[in-house]
């Protein structure tokens, strides 16, 4: 058994070298070549790339490998999509070092805890399952009743991708919906879609697409289209694979098909989404944080929701993304948005990246143990789209406004219905 997880290991680790080294190559072949008239440097620094492969290396072995806890495919998912992408811009770009260097030892920090600390005692309430549905059919016809009241029974226009952006403008967000209807969006229905999909209802999973169709067809967000899509591809792969070795072999035949399709088809949009936007744009952006807030005041969180419930005033006459966005891209009505470690040094420095690292694994670990009476794969389904959001979003944000609070909710209630369900068969 050792000796076959060792080999697995050393699979992974030789799959995500050759995604580090590809990653290196299509930034100076593809991102650089196309796109250094906006954010993207070439500056080359060969003792940063040396101590990039060392940060590489080193992080790998803290890494927690297996596919049992939530947590262990959300850290694994970061790597892959944050950290590997900053190494590179930090050492071909010649970013930062010092900034590179704590946003590595809190990531390894938050290895280390999700690899040590136990699971917490969740406590037990009576009737969550009538809890549970009751929340979900209140805020599910609150939106509902609402954007339709709003906007007019659906039609099918939004189904020709030509007119979303069309559709999007005249689209209108009575009281609460600004928020509420990502809620729907991203947790409520997913949440449905994926306990039919896991229990096997079809008629349960096909209203619960049914819901997420409806709510695309008023709002025309194409992400709300392709999330049931994507939450089944991912169940499903989850329930016959092992996560980090498929994660570590896809990263770079993937990056190697988007560069390949530029190359040979002079298709620019596949890698532009799939390697510029997705993971060197937020790469890049968290340096350009970091370059600010390094010279500037710190936010004190002025800026979000507890800055208005403190009533802090941001020192800054823009916007902090709009401010970022201007300054490095030229652009003021660029919306620089950042991940969480970056968003926490722009509002308290280095103590605040303490602060948000110990709190998002907090949340891994009461992810982890809300998962132990639940379906693991139903667990990361759920969760996947607000964990992946903190690579470019604050996790206050995401917390407080962004659903996630309102997910663990669910997940607590859903954990509980599934013990009393347990109990009541013996």
């Amino acid at each position: 058994m050792n000796v076959s997880i060792k080999k697995r290991d050393i699979h992974t680790f030789i799959f995500l070298l050759i995604y580090k080294l590809m990653l290196d190559f299509v930034y100076v072949e593809f991102v650089y070549k196309l796109y250094s008239y906006s954010i993207f440097d070439l500056n080359f620094n060969l003792n940063k790339y040396l101590f990039s492969s060392i940060w590489f290396i080193a992080i790998f072995c803290v890494l927690p490998k297996d596919s049992n806890k939530p947590s262990s495919i959300f850290l694994q998912l970061h790597f892959i999509l944050m950290i590997i992408p900053m190494l590179t811009i930090y050492a071909l770009a010649n970013e930062s070092g010092l900034f590179m260097t704590l946003c590595c030892i809190f990531y390894i920090m938050e290895c280390l805890i999700l690899r040590s600390v136990p699971n917490l005692k969740v406590i037990k309430i009576k009737n969550s399952k009538k809890i549970l549905y009751g929340i979900i059919l209140l805020i599910t016809a609150f939106v509902y009743l609402s954007m339709i009241r709003a906007n007019g029974i659906p039609s099918l226009k939004a189904l020709n991708l030509n007119k979303v952006y069309e559709i999007r403008a005249v689209t209108k967000y009575p009281f609460l919906m600004a928020y509420m209807v990502a809620w729907q969006a991203k947790i409520i229905n997913p949440f449905l879609i994926t306990t039919s999909y896991v229990k096997g209802s079809k008629k349960a999973l096909f209203f619960s697409i049914l819901l997420q169709l409806i709510l695309y067809l008023i709002t025309a967000h194409k992400a709300f289209l392709f999330i049931p899509l994507a939450i089944i591809i991912v169940l499903y792969i989850l329930k016959r694979k092992d996560f980090l070795i498929l994660g570590s072999f896809f990263a770079p035949l993937g990056t190697a098909c988007a560069f390949l399709a530029y190359k040979i088809f002079d298709n620019i949009m596949i890698p532009s989404l799939a390697i510029r936007r997705l993971l060197f744009v937020p790469a890049q952006i968290r340096f350009f944080y970091y370059d600010f807030f390094s010279k500037h005041e710190f936010l004190y969180f002025s800026e979000g929701t507890i800055g208005k419930i403190f009533g802090l005033n941001s020192p800054y006459d823009l916007d902090v993304a709009n401010m970022i966005g201007g300054l490095y891209s030229g652009h003021f009505e660029t919306n620089a948005n950042t991940g969480y470690l970056a968003d926490a040094y722009a509002n308290m420095g280095i103590f605040g990246m303490l602060i948000m690292a110990l709190l998002f694994s907090f949340i891994l670990i009461l992810i982890n143990s809300l998962s132990k009476n639940i379906n693991k794969e139903l667990v990361i389904g759920l969760c996947l789209f607000l964990i992946l959001s903190l690579n470019d979003g604050a996790l206050l944000t995401i917390l407080l406004t962004g659903g996630l609070l309102l997910l663990l909710i669910l997940l607590y209630l859903y954990s509980n219905t599934e013990e009393e369900r347990v109990e009541n068969r013996k």
